[in-house]
């Protein structure tokens, strides 16, 4: 059997949806955490298991959505996505937790729509979000949940539904799953994500593919600088589920308070090489934030960087961005 087991948590920062509960009144929200679910074989029966904490008093509430092979997005299961499947907490000694399929004496139902096969079988040309939530809304956040997903043969995978990048047994994105961005003197491509307000900064041939090939949303602005492979600090890469925005340092102090008191931002790994002195052949990248974006809500951190002193002093220009100074260290292009 292949199974795979991920212990995460609803928090404030997690999308907002309608309480499944048809009984609720109208405008009556929930929190919900999407992973993108990639079945190996075809006609495997998917198992999904949603178990609650046993300190806390949350109905745990699972769904799955269909969605196109390859599929990605902040909002993939919700704009191309179709409900198969979901399934709220069974009776018995399985109270509390929420089972696809059925379990038989169990006195649950699984609500299959959508054509569906019962129980839920994998079919080509696919990939599943499975969708974590809570039958009511919730009064008290977070609230921890363990997902457990498995197949009688082949491998089953849970990924971030944004990005694509798996995911570490406590839902953080495994750096790793992009390739090896510290290897070689590689050109950074910067990105506008007209979507989400910001920029976005890689060294990855399969991310800057993705975003070359969807221009809707993303217009490339070119390679901004050179990450250095003997560069002495690794910048890492933090997405901001608030904003859906990413931001960048190499700086051990500001990647620790990130982690200890910004919620939503979610750790991406090593993201590319970089210096933090200004070694010989260096030249300075600068950061600016986005004052615009956290005046519309205050967890909207956003930031830009430029290594470019004609385009640093425009930006320096503007009421909407406050100058940070040099962020880390690279080589030119």
């Amino acid at each position: 059997m292949a199974s795979i087991q991920l212990t995460n948590r609803l928090t404030a920062t997690d999308k907002t949806i309608p309480t499944p509960n048809s009984g609720d009144a109208f405008g009556t929200t929930t929190r919900a955490k999407d992973y993108l679910l990639e079945v190996e074989l075809v006609n495997q029966q998917i198992s999904i298991d949603l178990f609650k904490d046993l300190s806390t008093s949350f109905d745990p509430f699972v769904q799955v959505f269909q969605v196109p092979k390859g599929s990605r997005g902040a909002n993939v299961a919700d704009t191309r996505g179709l409900l198969i499947v979901e399934d709220d907490d069974g009776a018995g000694v399985f109270a509390g937790n929420s089972k696809i399929p059925n379990v038989s004496g169990a006195f649950r139902t699984n609500q299959y729509s959508n054509g569906a096969s019962s129980p839920l079988t994998s079919v080509p040309g696919v990939d599943y979000v499975v969708r974590v939530t809570s039958y009511n809304t919730l009064t008290q956040l977070p609230q921890p949940f363990t997902l457990q997903v498995s197949t009688p043969t082949g491998n089953v995978a849970l990924k971030d539904p944004v990005t694509g990048a798996t995911l570490d047994a406590q839902g953080n994105i495994i750096g790793g799953d992009r390739g090896d961005p510290l290897a070689g003197n590689l050109p950074v491509r910067r990105f506008f994500d007209k979507q989400a307000g910001g920029h976005f900064y890689t060294t990855d041939p399969t991310e800057k593919n993705d975003r070359l090939n969807n221009p809707a949303r993303y217009q490339s602005e070119g390679d901004e600088f050179i990450a250095p492979a003997a560069g002495n600090a690794k910048v890492q890469r933090f997405f901001n589920t608030a904003s859906g925005t990413f931001f960048y340092t190499n700086k051990p102090t500001e990647i620790q308070f990130v982690r200890d008191n910004l919620p939503q931002f979610r750790a991406d790994g090593d993201a590319f090489n970089s210096y933090n002195t200004a070694v010989s052949g260096a030249i300075p990248v600068f950061r600016f934030t986005n004052l615009a974006r956290e005046r519309e809500n205050s967890q909207n951190i956003t930031h830009f960087f430029t290594a470019d002193p004609n385009q640093r002093r425009l930006v320096q220009g503007r009421s909407d961005f406050r100058d940070e100074g040099v962020a880390f260290y690279a080589l030119p292009v």
